[in-house]
């Protein structure tokens, strides 16, 4: 993995990052409890789908335009009453509105979208599709990062980023590197980061299941897993038991909340496609955009070579016989076992 390991060097090098940035390993801990963070999309006993971020967008044109329809026929429904031409009129109007709804949701579904990032157990190794690119780095070789920033703007105040970020090499052109992001950085602190990074490493290294201190679980706690995941996903929903308990406690104002449940009544049109559209884009995604080499690799009954294995029996690592200590063991030594 020298390409990954030379990359990091030159961008330590290049943006100052070598007193203040926190480098994460997969064999150390990062921090004193794991935390999903709502992102992880699929967990099983030998992969876990964590979203990339890069389609927080779908479903919303279709989601608006399907809103839109609805509105529009149903303010044109008086019409039908009155005559055999009015009703005839709403129905064709309708027929097109849905019609094109139907067609932008297709469009949504089947258009390409950027698989998720998989952490497989089988092999040990991570993967991430963009379109026909596919990107791997095996796990006990990976180099992960972090860097705390707080910016102050006149528009939203003092506002605090941690990037996490991972390197990974392109499938069969091991000089091509990329730094994935893990997940959003708007908001999150390096403690909250490192409790997300040592959700992945639990996972790893002691998974499949474990319990809110990563301590492993014989039982599958998948439901609960996903659990927050879903509810995160899922902009379709009135919680009025909520609201009410809001109401009751006084954290919110009765009128507020009248205001904030009538807006989401209004909008649950162009929730609810939104998220139907999202489903089954994420469903297909998952199902048809992923390389055969992964796909096989993630089946229980599947070989257990690692996309690097393959690359250094065709010659693309010469270093592999030789290889030097990873970036990570040598910040292991240098940096604490945890962030506090």
């Amino acid at each position: 993995m020298q390409s990954i390991r030379n990359f990091f060097a030159d961008l330590s090098q290049r943006l100052g990052l070598a007193d203040d940035v926190i480098v994460l390993s997969p064999k150390r801990r990062a921090a004193r409890q794991p935390m999903q963070l709502g992102e992880v999309q699929e967990q099983t006993e030998h992969y876990l789908d964590i979203s990339s971020g890069a389609e927080e967008g779908k479903g919303m044109l279709t989601g608006v335009w399907g809103m839109g329809a609805f509105y529009g026929v149903l303010l044109m429904s008086p019409v039908i009453f009155q005559d055999w031409e009015g009703a005839l009129y709403v129905f064709t109007t309708a027929a097109i509105m849905f019609g094109i709804t139907l067609a932008v949701f297709l469009l949504e579904v089947f258009w390409p979208s950027s698989s998720p990032i998989r952490f497989n157990r089988r092999t040990r190794e991570v993967y991430f599709q963009d379109k026909d690119k596919l990107y791997h780095v095996p796990w006990d070789e990976a180099v992960a990062w972090m860097q705390e920033a707080r910016t102050v703007t006149h528009h939203a105040g003092a506002m605090t980023e941690t990037p996490l970020e991972l390197l990974l090499q392109r499938h069969g052109c091991p000089e091509e590197v990329i730094a994935l992001r893990l997940n959003l950085p708007m908001g999150r602190t390096a403690e909250t980061q490192g409790m997300f990074w040592e959700y992945l490493r639990c996972y790893m290294e002691k998974g499949p299941w474990f319990d809110e201190q990563g301590n492993p679980q014989v039982t599958s706690n998948r439901e609960e897993v996903l659990k927050g995941y879903r509810s995160r996903q899922k902009k379709a929903t009135l919680n009025l038991k909520g609201y009410r308990e809001s109401v009751r406690e006084g954290v919110t104002p009765p009128s507020r909340a009248a205001i904030l449940i009538f807006g989401l009544a209004l909008f649950y049109p162009c929730f609810f496609l939104r998220d139907l559209t999202a489903k089954y884009a994420r469903q297909r995604a998952a199902r048809n955009q992923w390389h055969p080499l992964v796909k096989e690799r993630c089946r229980p009954d599947g070989p257990t070579t690692r996309l690097y294995d393959l690359e250094v029996a065709e010659g693309l690592h010469p270093e592999a016989s030789n290889a030097p200590a990873s970036v990570a063991d040598t910040d292991s030594r240098e940096h604490p076992s945890e962030i506090r």
